[in-house]
């Protein structure tokens, strides 16, 4: 058996509690981790997904269509610089169109 050395950052730590029960129950005792207590969250981001307690995805959806409006303004702004054609073309695809669609197809399929 080997000795795995890993140290956990209580501070980092997030809970997130998914209960799909529908009465109205207390909320768990808060996880203790080396005296400290986790803090519990409703939503959290890992690796680019936005999670929440519900396990829909609202805020997901929210935070792509905030980015990918910031990726078009930034496509618009080099527009009115007069950026054309292919170089338009490479911006759209590398900067906007990398935000907009990743996790485009996750997302519909979850429809």
């Amino acid at each position: 058996m080997s000795l795995v050395l890993l140290k956990i950052n209580a501070g980092k730590t997030k809970e997130l509690v998914v209960d799909f029960r529908r009465r109205n129950n207390p909320p768990p005792a808060p996880v203790n981790i080396l005296g400290m207590d986790v803090d519990m969250v409703e939503s959290y981001k890992y690796l680019g997904v936005h999670l929440n307690n519900n396990l829909d995805w609202t805020h997901n959806r929210d935070a792509l269509v905030k980015k990918g409006n910031s990726r078009l303004f930034l496509l618009r702004e080099l527009r009115s610089f007069g950026v054309q054609g292919p170089l338009l073309r490479t911006s759209y695809d590398s900067v906007v169109g990398s935000a907009i669609f990743y996790l485009s197809i996750l997302c519909l399929t979850a429809l």
